[in-house]
């Protein structure tokens, strides 16, 4: 790595790779491989920061290493309490963002959070990682309120950021539990 940290060397198939951050890899130059140079296939590494929105401490962090170079897109926890400053940020940085489906942390922003919801303690939050899980393994969990939840969420992320989400994941992995299919939109 160069001092600036702009630029990684890789070696691999007895030939010497640099990657410039901003404009990808490139074959070195060495004289023995200038008239059979293979061409480096153009591969773009996604770096995604989750939780964005968790709270306001973690969006500094999560700006400074995305104007590091380091981070190339963000996933945005729309329930989360800094959620509206760090779509801010994210408006001002130009920072590709998701949405980061949110099913275990946190109050729904959806109906659930007005009535009694498969989703949710009693206290209003949601079940926390594995209380999703045993909900959803004893198939304590109503489906079409998962959906109204995400829909919700996918609104409110429209509203904070006036466009859709550059992808979609889920927080604490709901998006791959068995039984717990995202819907059509992600």
């Amino acid at each position: 790595m160069t001092p600036d940290g702009s630029t990684v060397t890789m070696t691999g198939h007895s030939s010497v790779y640099t990657r410039n951050l901003a404009e990808g890899f490139s074959e070195a130059s060495n004289p023995s491989k200038a008239s059979s140079a293979m061409a480096w296939p153009r591969v773009r590494l996604v770096v995604t920061a989750d939780d964005f929105g968790y709270c306001p401490r973690r969006d500094k962090g999560i700006v400074e290493a995305f104007l590091a170079g380091t981070v190339t897109s963000v996933s945005l926890l729309v329930n989360g309490t800094a959620a509206e400053s760090a779509a801010e940020l994210a408006l001002r940085h130009s920072i590709p963002t998701g949405l980061h489906a949110n099913l275990t942390e946190g109050r729904p922003v959806g109906p659930a959070r007005h009535n009694a919801s498969s989703l949710l303690s009693p206290e209003g939050f949601f079940l926390g990682k594995m209380g999703f899980r045993e909900a959803l393994a004893a198939g304590d969990v109503a489906l079409p309120q998962v959906r109204e939840e995400l829909e919700a969420q996918l609104s409110r992320f429209r509203e904070l950021l006036g466009r859709s989400p550059t992808h979609v994941d889920g927080h604490q992995h709901v998006h791959v539990l068995p039984g717990g299919p995202m819907p059509l939109w992600a």
